[in-house]
C-alpha cells in the first residue's frame, strides 16, 4: 500500500486501511468514523416499518427494501464515503393494528426518535444526513424533521426522501408496473415484485391474492419487476446522493423546491380504498 501521504484524496477506503469498503455504521470502527467526517461523508438514515402486509409478504417488507436501496447506493459511490445507519426499523403504522404483527411507535416517539438519532450522527461531526423512508405513513412525520433539526436541534443542511418519491423511480415504476396505476400501494404489485427479487424465500406465493388490508393486485408482482424497480431506485438515489454532496441539492432545498420528497401518487386515494375495504 502506498504511504498515507501518496494516497489519492477522493479514495477514502484506502485511506482507512481496510481491505473492503466499509458502508454498514455497525462495523466501523470509531477510527473509521474520523476518517469518514473528514472526507465529508454522507450519512443514510433508513426508515421503515413493522406492519402487516396481506397475506403473502413479511412484515418486514418496508425495512428490506429500504435498506437494501440504502447500502446498494452506499456501495456504488467511490469518490467519497455513504455510510448507512442502522434502520429504524419501526415507524407510524397505527393505521394497520387490526392486523397481526404490526408494531407502532407513537407520533411522539417515532419523532424522538429519528432526532435523536440525526442529533447523535451530527454530533460525531458529520454534516451531510440524508432520511430514506420506506414506508407510506411515515412521510408526514418526516417532513417536518428538515425544520424541527434546524431550528430546534441546530442541525443543518438534512433532507429525506421515500425512496419511490424519487423522479427516476416515480417515471420506472410506471413504465414497468402494468396495475396500481404506478403507484407503491401496500403489498400490491411494486412491494409483492420487489420481495419477489430480494427475499424470494418469505413471499407465499399461493397467497398472492387481494385481501383486506392489501391496496394494489399483488397477483401481477414477478422477481423480473422487482430486479428493475430496485435498480431504478438505487441508481436514482446515487444519483441525488452526488447531488446532496456537490452542494448541487442543498440549493434546491434552499428555495424550496425539493426538501422530503415522498409519493407522487395521490396518498388519499391509497387511504379511501384501504379504510373502505377494511
Amino acid at each position: 500500500m502506498l504511504p498515507s501521504k501518496e494516497l489519492p484524496e477522493n479514495n477514502w477506503e484506502r485511506s482507512l486501511s481496510i481491505d473492503m469498503k466499509k458502508v454498514l455504521w455497525q462495523e466501523m470502527r470509531r477510527t473509521e468514523f474520523e476518517q469518514a467526517v473528514k472526507a465529508d461523508a454522507v450519512v443514510i438514515i433508513p426508515v421503515g416499518s413493522v406492519e402487516q402486509h396481506g397475506n403473502h409478504l413479511p412484515v418486514g417488507t418496508d425495512a428490506i427494501g429500504c435498506f437494501t436501496i440504502a447500502q446498494r447506493a452506499a456501495e456504488a459511490i467511490d469518490e467519497f464515503p455513504v455510510l448507512v445507519s442502522p434502520i429504524i426499523w419501526a415507524g407510524y403504522s397505527p393505521m394497520h393494528m387490526a392486523y397481526p404483527g404490526t408494531i407502532t411507535l407513537k407520533f411522539n416517539t417515532l419523532v424522538n426518535l429519528l432526532t435523536d438519532v440525526a442529533v447523535c450522527i451530527y454530533a460525531h461531526g458529520f454534516r451531510k444526513i440524508f432520511f430514506l423512508n420506506g414506508h407510506s405513513g411515515n412521510e408526514f412525520i418526516m417532513k417536518a424533521l428538515r425544520s424541527k433539526l434546524a431550528s430546534e436541534e441546530h442541525v443543518p443542511s438534512v433532507v429525506g426522501y421515500s425512496w419511490w418519491g424519487i423522479s427516476q423511480v416515480y417515471e420506472e415504476m410506471q413504465k414497468i408496473c402494468q396495475s396500481d396505476e404506478g403507484a407503491i400501494g401496500h403489498a400490491g404489485e411494486v412491494e409483492t415484485s420487489m420481495q419477489l427479487y430480494l427475499r424470494p424465500e418469505l413471499v407465499h406465493a399461493d397467497a398472492t391474492a387481494w385481501v383486506r388490508g392489501v391496496w394494489g393486485d399483488p397477483s401481477t408482482g414477478t422477481r423480473d419487476k422487482g430486479e428493475r424497480l430496485v435498480t431504478a431506485a438505487v441508481d436514482a438515489l446515487v444519483k441525488v446522493l452526488r447531488e446532496y454532496h456537490s452542494g448541487e441539492l442543498d440549493a434546491r432545498t434552499l428555495s424550496g423546491r425539493e426538501v422530503f420528497e415522498g409519493q407522487k401518487t395521490v396518498d388519499s386515494v391509497f387511504v379511501r380504498e384501504y379504510m373502505g375495504r377494511r
